[in-house]
């Protein structure tokens, strides 16, 4: 065969596979691109993606409800001593970021709860957070656009006598302490938990409670409550002092802190 004849073979078979091969079945064009969030919780991240989920309908789009993207296999519920199962889902915030790093957070807000996740949704072809406002009084930084991220992050409520608020435990320092096991474990302060939420420390009295309720059967004065602290890996609490030893004191599951 002639150098030219083969040239133009050469060429008539490329522009057969160019025409053949579409965006949906080109193995080199990103299949996934915009269709997921990446979920980050503790040291992992993962992809959870539009089509693995439900969608329904709002306002003639396809949209997914915000929780959808927390499964229990994640997440599992806490189960207690008689059986009984509770969701542990709550004893988190949730962190949603854009493609510009923008969430509501940099704008000074705090990171949505359990309930409000649930209350919210994205849309598919936009990625746009959507929090109703029939549903949520929520600030309009919450409806991130573009959202690509979910944070997850462990926090603590503090229920005073005026508020209830959180606190994620990230943003607090930690420090080497002995665990039940006495063994050095990385630990945070009870006491840092509710800096700033209270200033006259010894004229309360404090409580924490499981997300079963089950916690101290009194409350503990501020000599005792700031000798405790949390312990980042094996996730419970411990107190420094002998008195403070029983099962009521090592707390799994932690929910509350009660300043009273």
């Amino acid at each position: 065969m002639k150098l030219v004849s083969k040239v133009i073979l050469l060429i008539i078979i490329a522009t057969i596979l160019i025409n053949g091969c579409s965006k949906e079945d080109n193995p080199f064009i990103p299949q996934d691109e915009g269709s997921y969030l990446w979920i980050h919780f503790g040291t992992d991240s993962s992809k959870v993606h539009f089509k693995d989920l439900v969608s329904f309908d709002v306002d003639g789009l396809d949209a997914i409800k915000l929780n959808n993207f927390v499964s229990t296999e994640l997440i599992p519920a806490f189960e207690d001593k008689d059986g009984n199962l509770y969701e542990s889902r709550k004893l988190y915030s949730y962190q949603l970021v854009g493609d510009d790093g923008f969430s509501a957070s940099v704008k000074g807000y705090p990171n949505n709860t359990w309930d409000q996740l649930a209350a919210g949704h994205i849309i598919v072809d936009t990625r746009q957070i959507v929090f109703p406002d029939d549903i949520l009084d929520l600030a309009g930084a919450y409806n991130v656009k573009d959202a690509s991220h979910l944070y997850i992050h462990r926090k603590f409520d503090i229920v005073t006598a005026d508020t209830t608020a959180f606190i994620e435990i990230r943003t607090i320092d930690d420090q080497r302490i002995h665990n039940h096991n006495n063994i050095l474990e990385n630990a945070i302060p009870l006491k840092e938990c509710i800096a700033d939420y209270v200033t006259d420390y010894e004229n309360h009295t404090y409580n924490i409670k499981a997300i079963d309720g089950f916690g101290p059967s009194e409350d503990l004065t501020w000599n005792y409550y700031n000798k405790g602290f949390w312990l980042l890996e094996s996730e419970e609490t411990i107190f420094n002092d002998a008195t403070l030893v029983g099962g009521r004191y090592k707390i799994k599951a932690l929910e509350k802190i009660l300043v009273n």
